[in-house]
């Protein structure tokens, strides 16, 4: 008999426990929650990250609040997402270099894909190739002949070893088989503030990180890495006028760690979605050059999954490492 009295005194605590995830899942948020960005500020993904989390309070009757966690090419930040409690007070905001550091680093404090749940997919950028004023080239085809000509002379910036930024510059190497010196700094705001000031060359970004340079005359751009040209830069012409078929675009995401509860995922998803029908982002996230996300949760998922393959091919095949 004392078995089963064991049983009926546990039917009762899994009944209540099971209420208690679910009252926890019906009034989340009752606090801010921490929006992580593991960028330092000033580049595409911290004006991304901001503009969500403005329009996101309201809809969850709670500040979110936007904290940048740089280095370590967003591993930092990541980590911190990756090990926080799954309840949906911290998250992340990050791009597309969550899915190349796993090939790029021998190890990581955490599983890439294991230990994070991709939430909601918010917007791409096309990456644009931006250089100094006084360069001696204007056009894809002049920088490459200028680069074969000056093997090794030609210094491309980028806020991090394995970024987004980098990765794109290795393409174009490849591509144009030409030697390109990349030099690596520590966040976008040194990379960009070299460049601008001459000490670098030329840098890959996004154009919100670029476009208020360039609008001034302190950068020139060179091209876009999308398919078609740009609204916001028309007269740029894109990388593959050159190279058919060259793109490369940043996309912007929001995860969870793993373990969050789906109703709190799903609550997430649906107030980042409506965030991104506000008049405010649909009216300045292409004057930033960014475009909306239209990715289902599903599909977000799969292009996650989708990347992590592909950098990893890339990676191998140009046999690129970093320390860690």
């Amino acid at each position: 008999m004392k078995p089963i009295t064991v049983l009926r005194g546990l039917f009762p605590a899994l009944f209540l426990l099971g209420c208690g995830v679910s009252a926890s899942a019906a009034d989340y948020p009752d606090r801010p929650i921490r929006m992580i960005a593991p960028f330092a500020p000033g580049g595409g993904s911290d004006v991304v990250a901001r503009l969500v989390a403005e329009k996101m309070g309201p809809l969850l009757g709670q500040n979110v609040v936007v904290e940048n966690r740089p280095g370590a090419s967003s591993i930092i930040g990541t980590d911190l997402v990756a090990k926080a409690a799954p309840d949906g007070y911290t998250i992340l905001m990050t791009n597309s270099a969550i899915t190349s550091n796993p090939s790029l680093y021998q190890t990581l404090p955490y599983d890439t894909r294991k230990d994070l749940i991709p939430v909601t997919y918010l917007a791409d950028a096309p990456t644009l190739l931006a250089a100094h004023p006084s360069v001696p080239f204007n056009t894809v085809p002049e920088l490459v002949a200028y680069a074969k000509q000056h093997p090794n002379e030609v210094t491309v910036g980028t806020p991090g070893a394995g970024q987004m930024s980098h990765l794109v510059a290795e393409m174009v190497s490849q591509a144009s088989d030409t030697k390109l010196t990349m030099v690596h700094y520590k966040g976008t705001a040194n990379s960009i503030n070299d460049l601008v000031g001459g000490t670098i060359m030329m840098s890959f970004g996004t154009v919100p990180g670029f476009i208020n340079f360039i609008e001034s005359k302190k950068l020139k751009p060179i091209a876009v890495a999308s398919r078609e040209r740009i609204s916001v830069l028309p007269d740029v012409p894109t990388i593959a006028e050159t190279y058919p078929g060259f793109e490369m675009s940043v996309w912007f995401g929001v995860f969870v760690p793993a373990g969050t509860p789906d109703a709190i995922v799903s609550k997430l998803n649906t107030a980042m979605l409506q965030a991104l029908k506000d008049p405010t982002i649909q009216a300045r996230f292409p004057e930033e050059g960014l475009r909306p996300g239209n990715l289902s949760h599903e599909q977000f998922n799969t292009l996650f999954r989708s990347d992590l393959d592909k950098w990893q091919t890339f990676i191998r095949e140009r046999n690129i490492h970093l320390n860690k």
